[in-house]
C-alpha cells in the first residue's frame, strides 16, 4: 500500500471513529431526554459546572500539517482536564498545511464536546516566512488577543502558547487554578520533552552483563522548569494576560528577528518583569 493510499485509508477510519463517538453521544443524550425530561444535557453530565470565580485561560496553538492528526489528543485533554472556561486558539505555521482538514477537524472536534467556542481558528493569512519557526503567526495571535482584551478582558485572562502535537496531564486545572485565581503574572510547571538533556542521563555501567540494557538519553525525564531561556519550554508556562499586554510583550526580538530560541525570549522578558510569579514542581505537559 503506498503511503498516499494509506494516509487516506487512516483519514477515513479517523473520520469513521469521530462519526460513531457523535452517534453514540446522541444517542445517549437522546434516550436521556426521552426517559428523563427534566435531566440536564449529556455533555454537561460529564463535566462541572463553569465556575465564574476561575479566570478563564486561552491555549494559542500552533499547528502545521504534520500536527493536525495529533490535535485532537490536545484539544481533548485540555478539555477534560483545563479549566472549564478554557477555550484554544489555532494559529496555522506552515504554507503547506491543509486548511480544508484543518477546520475538518476544529469542526469534529468543537461538535464531539457541544461547544462551538471551544476551539477557534484564527486566519491571518498565509505564512510568508519559513525561517521564523512560526513565531510570526504567534505574534499575530498575540496582537490579536491585545486587541480582544481592550474590548472583552473577560474572554481571556490567562494565556498559554503550545504547539498541536503537545497534550497535558489531568492535575493541569487542579494545579493552575489558585495561582490563576491569586492574580500570579506567570505560573511555571516541569515538563516531558523529546529534546535530549544530557545533564540529566543517569551514568549506565556497561559491564553489568547480569543486569537489562539500559537506553537512557534523557528524554523521559521531568525537566525542572525555571523562568530563563533554556529552561523551559514554549508550552510550560502560562501568562496572566493583562501582565504581558501592560509591558508589550511579543517573541520578535529587539533586532526584529525571530529565531528558534524565540519562546526563551519570551519568557525571559516576562520574567524579568513579573512581580509575583511560581513555579510548580509538577510534570503537567508532554512536548511531543
Amino acid at each position: 500500500m503506498s503511503s498516499n493510499t494509506s494516509k487516506y485509508v487512516l483519514r477515513f477510519l479517523f473520520l469513521l471513529l469521530g462519526i460513531s463517538i457523535l452517534y453514540f453521544l446522541s444517542f445517549i443524550h437522546d434516550k436521556s431526554i426521552q426517559t428523563q425530561p427534566n435531566s440536564i444535557p449529556f455533555n454537561l453530565a460529564l463535566n462541572i459546572a463553569p465556575d465564574s470565580s476561575v479566570p478563564t485561560l486561552c491555549i494559542v496553538t500552533r499547528i502545521y500539517g504534520a500536527q493536525l492528526t495529533y490535535f485532537p489528543i490536545l484539544a481533548l485533554s485540555l478539555y477534560h482536564n483545563g479549566p472549564h472556561n478554557i477555550r484554544i486558539y489555532v494559529v496555522n505555521t506552515d504554507i503547506r498545511t491543509n486548511l480544508e482538514q484543518l477546520n475538518e477537524t476544529i469542526d469534529f472536534i468543537n461538535q464531539l464536546v457541544r461547544r462551538n467556542d471551544f476551539v477557534s481558528l484564527l486566519n491571518f493569512g498565509p505564512p510568508t516566512r519559513k525561517d521564523d519557526f512560526g513565531y510570526e503567526m504567534t505574534d499575530h495571535a498575540l496582537s490579536y488577543l491585545y486587541e480582544q482584551n481592550l474590548q472583552s478582558p473577560s474572554i481571556c485572562q490567562y494565556v498559554v502558547f503550545t504547539n498541536g502535537d503537545n497534550f497535558y496531564t489531568k492535575n493541569f486545572a487542579s494545579k493552575l487554578i489558585p495561582h490563576m485565581k491569586q492574580g500570579k503574572d506567570m505560573i511555571g510547571w516541569g515538563f516531558v520533552s523529546h529534546h535530549g538533556k544530557p545533564h540529566y542521563q543517569e551514568k549506565i555501567d556497561p559491564h553489568r552483563k547480569a543486569m537489562p540494557e539500559i537506553v537512557d538519553d534523557a528524554t523521559g525525564k521531568c525537566t525542572p522548569i525555571e523562568l530563563r531561556a533554556g529552561f523551559a519550554d514554549l508550552g510550560s508556562v502560562a501568562y496572566r494576560l493583562a501582565f504581558i499586554q501592560k509591558h508589550n510583550l511579543s517573541f520578535r526580538s529587539t533586532g526584529g528577528s525571530y529565531s528558534f530560541g524565540s519562546d526563551g525570549f519570551f519568557v525571559t522578558q516576562a520574567a524579568s518583569r513579573a512581580n509575583v510569579s511560581v513555579v510548580l514542581r509538577q510534570t503537567l505537559f508532554v512536548h511531543q
